[in-house]
């Protein structure tokens, strides 16, 4: 991301393309990554120019899902969010706590392998991961910094936000949000209040149809993200005005 300087940006709220997840396989094909590893390999530059941006003190927040997959004969877990959390403490990030998103579903009692008979059928995956990591050390104020308390939130919205487990319905996918992962506008939201203030920068490098950037936007922050549309591309959303 050679447009955006170092340590310009506060808060990054990203969902990447996860690894090992069949809608996914023909953008890491068209990268050059054909395995696991070497799919990771490509997030993981991305991490390390997120954490180059952001301040000291800046927070990231990485919504992913593990995926599973049969490979041959064998059932295979594919823990995303291990390997995201492995990547991103080697670059130096800190992990913080991370949050559970639980997506209610229409197939309540889907199920994986054998039905009803044990020992061979599997946990069916209806949770994702959003992982939060913290650049360096806490963010630094002034005392009684106006900006941080106009920021603020209820103490319901705290009760509520910083619990670890959200259920929050997904967005309602067409044709172009199945090929962009769309999730709705309360993930970003409740995301973008807890972990920056009024006129912080947000970035989302994997921009999608562009939610992160449409809600930072109506909370008063400015917002950069990338995409590939038709092979590249970029799009800065500085308060309301869009570039």
């Amino acid at each position: 991301m050679p447009e955006v300087a170092d340590a310009t940006v506060h808060l990054v709220v990203t969902s990447p393309p996860y690894p090992m997840i069949e809608q996914w396989d023909d953008l890491f094909a068209a990268m050059g990554c054909r395995s696991y590893d070497t799919m990771h390999a490509a997030l993981a530059a991305v991490w390390r120019e997120c954490y180059r941006v952001l301040v000291d003190g800046g927070i990231a927040c990485i919504n992913i899902g593990d995926a599973t997959r049969r490979v041959g004969k064998e059932f295979k877990l594919y823990p995303n969010h291990a390997r995201v959390t492995e990547e991103c403490e080697r670059i130096g990030f800190r992990a913080l706590p991370y949050i559970l998103w639980k997506k209610p579903t229409n197939k309540p009692n889907a199920f994986l392998g054998s039905g009803f008979l044990p020992p061979n059928a599997y946990v069916t995956l209806d949770c994702e991961f959003i992982l939060v990591f913290r650049k360096g050390r806490l963010r630094a104020f002034p005392p009684k910094d106006a900006t941080r308390y106009r920021s603020r939130f209820t103490k319901a919205e705290r009760d509520t936000w910083f619990s670890q487990v959200w259920d929050v319905r997904g967005t309602r996918q067409g044709p172009v949000e199945r090929r962009t992962a769309a999730f709705p506008e309360e993930i970003p939201r409740r995301l973008i209040r807890m972990f920056s203030c009024e006129g912080d920068t947000v970035l989302d490098p994997f921009l999608g149809t562009g939610t992160t950037l449409r809600v930072a936007s109506a909370l008063g922050r400015s917002g950069i993200g990338y995409e590939l549309p038709e092979g590249r591309g970029r799009l800065r959303l500085p308060g309301a005005t869009v570039e």
